[in-house]
């Protein structure tokens, strides 16, 4: 994923501190930068230009597409070679095709309707250039609201057209004034930006942005190492089955056919007669609840090895041993799995 950070002029961020996270991101692989022109709590304007530029400069050295938020009244002022313009609220289609054909651009993806994407396509406009940007929230209960957000991205990819949105740093230095975060989702204001990050995974989106401006090196070391195909669930483990441990350790995907009380496994069967090894049954045989992670034992006769995580309130199964719990407050994330999506474990 081509994930990005975010840097701020002439705001109480230590201007040292920006330019070396800067080049921190980069040695962890990030490739975006995105910045504003609309800082209204900047300090004052020449030390918001000063810093602008240093920001400017020091990720063009480090090879960062660098993104920058401008509104048809300022536009103008920055419409500067080789940066993304993320194009906010009051630019007609006709003026975002025009642009589309001289340089990247990225749409409002929060805002944006099925009708001017339509009048884009009418005008012509080289959607190669074109990508989408949600917004960030600053003031808290204003996020979106997440079937919102999964029908604008369902929306935009319709048209080709990759969509990216913000995470919050919830341990690193927030933005001001309000510092409440800078979530894109209003349910993700006070996950870990790690969580934030997997469930806008889970929503196909193509690429992510740390919103605050002085994250922790855990929280980039975070988005940075996230899989675009993959969703990854933290969990317990809870069996000291070495078989099972092996197989659980693995990279899975969820079965096209939906079952109605669990999730099921393509590969589990299989991994088990790679190891060619046995999962003797586990006592005591407990009840069944969701977010358990279960792979069936020598008892279920062909289904040895299945892997299944639980999504309803199931009786004990002699033939079926409970290996792992996925952690309470991740189980969320279980129902936004789908069909023939990668799914994987990080045990803590």
């Amino acid at each position: 994923m081509q994930n990005g950070i975010s840097i701020y002029a002439g705001l109480d961020y230590d201007a040292e501190r920006n330019l070396a996270l800067i080049e921190e991101a980069a040695a962890l692989g990030f490739k975006r930068l995105f910045t504003s022109a609309q800082i209204p709590e900047a300090a004052d304007a020449e030390t918001f230009q000063d810093d602008f530029a240093d920001i400017l400069t020091t990720a063009a050295l480090n090879g960062f597409e660098i993104i920058l938020d401008v509104n048809a009244d300022n536009f103008a002022q920055y419409d500067l070679d080789g940066l993304t313009l993320r194009l906010d609220d009051g630019f007609t289609a006709e003026h975002v095709a025009e642009l589309s054909h001289r340089r990247k651009v990225q749409l409002n993806a929060s805002t944006v309707t099925e009708d001017f994407l339509d009048k884009l396509l009418e005008l012509h406009a080289k959607f190669d250039n074109i990508s989408a940007l949600h917004n960030f929230y600053p003031h808290p209960w204003t996020g979106l609201e997440t079937y919102y957000f999964d029908n604008q991205n369902r929306l935009l990819h319709d048209f080709g057209i990759k969509v990216g949105a913000f995470v919050p740093s919830r341990d690193g230095k927030r933005r001001m004034p309000l510092r409440e975060g800078l979530p894109t989702l209003e349910d993700c204001r006070n996950f870990s930006t790690d969580l934030s990050a997997r469930f806008l995974v889970a929503l196909d989106t193509d690429f992510i942005i740390i919103g605050d401006g002085q994250p922790t090196h855990d929280e980039l070391q975070a988005v940075a190492t996230i899989k675009a195909d993959e969703l990854i669930f933290r969990a317990q483990l809870l069996t000291n089955d070495l078989t099972a441990t092996e197989i659980l350790s693995r990279t899975f995907t969820r079965r096209a056919d939906v079952a109605k009380s669990v999730i099921r496994a393509v590969e589990g069967r299989r991994y088990l007669r790679e190891l060619d090894g046995t999962i003797e049954p586990a006592e005591p045989q407990i009840q069944r609840s969701f977010g358990d992670v279960t792979i069936d034992n020598e008892n279920f006769g062909r289904y040895a090895g299945e892997v299944q995580i639980v999504q309803d309130v199931l009786p004990a199964d002699g033939r079926v041993n409970i290996a792992a719990h996925i952690l309470d407050e991740e189980i969320f994330l279980t129902g936004y799995l789908k069909p023939r999506r990668k799914f994987s474990f990080k045990f803590i």
